[in-house]
């Protein structure tokens, strides 16, 4: 997870680090100026959003709003090639935080199966019970590594982890610690994938509703 993390922040620190060179040398002061609010920004965003689909609070009935999630997500696809297009989102105001956390998870996963930009789908919808989510990607030049599909659905062995499919092995442990479970459903034209549908379903998450697989000796998940 520390090698995905410092991936994706990498690149903003850096330029943060090139804006300040830049600085010390005549007539780059403007676009320095520039490289460092837009590599700050970046870097916030990624920050914000990684805030809200991994941090764990101290309450497991921890509720955030559910305007700060989309805020997050969206910022996270302002740096994405693949636009994103939310049809169903929460309307109250306020959502189980570990619920928001496998759905901020599940669109970051879906745009990165899109090499050439594409659009992510999402469809988050909540009842009284629990509530469904639906994320689906389609592109033209698509990638699925692998090991993918099992990271997501937890049937994957924790040692053959990397830094491609940690986050989705990740998310298929928070839905099954919230008794939830995760399908993938790939849609090909001969060899060239064509779409990618994650669904899930999250159960109101009232006690530890499931035994993490990492901490299952000997256990790869379902």
């Amino acid at each position: 997870m520390c090698a995905r993390l410092c991936h994706d922040l990498v690149g903003p620190v850096g330029g943060v680090v090139n804006g300040v060179e830049f600085l010390a040398e005549d007539g780059m002061g403007d676009d320095a100026l520039q490289l460092l609010a837009d590599s700050a920004a970046r870097a916030a965003r990624r920050l914000s959003f990684y805030r809200l689909a991994l941090g764990a609070g101290g309450n497991p009935d921890e509720r955030v709003a559910a305007g700060d999630l989309s805020a997050a997500l969206a910022g996270y696809f302002t740096d994405e090639r693949a636009g994103l297009d939310v049809i169903a989102w929460p309307s109250d105001g306020n959502v189980l935080r570990a619920h928001g956390g496998i759905v901020l998870c599940l669109a970051a996963i879906s745009a990165q199966a899109l090499l050439r930009g594409g659009t992510v789908t999402l469809a988050w919808r909540t009842t009284v019970e629990g509530g469904s989510v639906s994320v689906v990607a389609e592109g033209g030049a698509m990638r699925l590594p692998e090991t993918l599909v099992p990271s997501i659905e937890g049937r994957i062995d924790p040692a053959a982890l990397d830094a491609r499919t940690v986050l989705p092995f990740m998310v298929s442990e928070m839905a099954a610690a919230v008794g939830g479970r995760l399908a993938v459903a790939t849609d090909w034209s001969g060899a060239d994938l064509r779409r990618l549908t994650i669904t899930g379903d999250l159960p109101v998450f009232t006690a530890r509703a499931g035994v993490s697989s990492l901490e299952r000796t000997g256990e790869t998940g379902p």
